[in-house]
């Protein structure tokens, strides 16, 4: 089961201390937190630093596969622009992290190894995932998590889009062209009780969405599924104070939080 109640209770935490970058309070206090909830599963927490700044720290931890040297990663990234709580930006994506972490941490053993990151860096060029995929098996594979947090009664598109979809109460899945698999995994995953817009790039349209850390997964050939509530073409408070827990819609969050532990257990198999 996963909670909207959990969930509530991990972006309250988050947002708590503010904004989540630089030498900031909410920096340690959101290590504290992710470090505190994973460990509380029987997880060990590994630190993964990138450079010597406070904020420059990845925090990982797994689920060991029984037959394959490749994971299947959930990832979020846990630091926001300043200026903003990030509730959805992406407090939103740590907490499916965490309530998928405590959703899967009593699977029977899985052939590949499931691996929960929380990324520092991804507002500064995603410095975390960059860092982090250079330790990574080829084959190991994401699912991103990018703002999961959102419904709206309206919904906005890029321009090279020629029917999209004009209410926001879907999850969009973005691939590029080696990673289409995934979105079509997540989608069987999803229905009927999750609407999904599945959409792989064109290359004449990519740099529209090279803005997540599925992007250093893409550039060193890894599958990487970007799952979002589509940022600003849905989300008015994108990136700014107003970003707060209580224009959040959580128990959408959960259905595609559930959507994706039924997708990480088919894809370790």
């Amino acid at each position: 089961m996963i909670s909207a109640d959990r969930l509530r209770r991990h972006v309250a935490a988050l947002v708590a201390h503010g904004p989540r970058c630089g030498d900031l309070p909410g920096v340690p206090a959101a290590l504290r937190y992710i470090t505190d909830e994973l460990s509380g599963l029987g997880l060990v927490v590994r630190v993964e630093r990138y450079g010597s700044e406070l904020h420059d720290v990845n925090l990982v931890a797994e689920i060991e596969g029984g037959t394959s040297d490749d994971a299947v990663e959930l990832v979020a990234h846990w630091d926001t622009v300043d200026g903003t709580p990030g509730a959805d930006d992406n407090a939103s994506g740590v907490a499916g992290v965490l309530e998928a972490a405590r959703a899967l941490r009593d699977l029977d053993l899985p052939a590949r190894t499931i691996r929960f990151c929380l990324f520092g860096g991804e507002e500064d060029g995603f410095r975390g995932s960059t860092a982090h995929v250079r330790q990574i098996t080829p084959d190991t594979e994401s699912i991103v998590f990018e703002m999961i947090g959102r419904t709206s009664a309206t919904q906005s598109a890029p321009s090279f889009l020629l029917d999209p979809p004009t209410v926001g109460d879907f999850i969009a899945l973005i691939a590029n062209p080696a990673s289409a698999g995934l979105a079509d995994v997540f989608a069987s995953a999803a229905a009927p009780h999750l609407p999904t817009f599945p959409l792989v790039m064109p290359t004449e349209a990519m740099e529209v969405v090279l803005r997540s850390d599925h992007v250093p997964y893409w550039a060193t050939g890894r599958r990487s599924l970007l799952v979002t509530d589509t940022a600003e073409y849905r989300n008015p408070d994108y990136h700014a104070a107003t970003d707060t827990l209580d224009r959040l819609d959580l128990d959408f969050a959960a259905k595609v939080t559930a959507a994706t532990v039924r997708t990480v257990t088919r894809l370790a198999g």
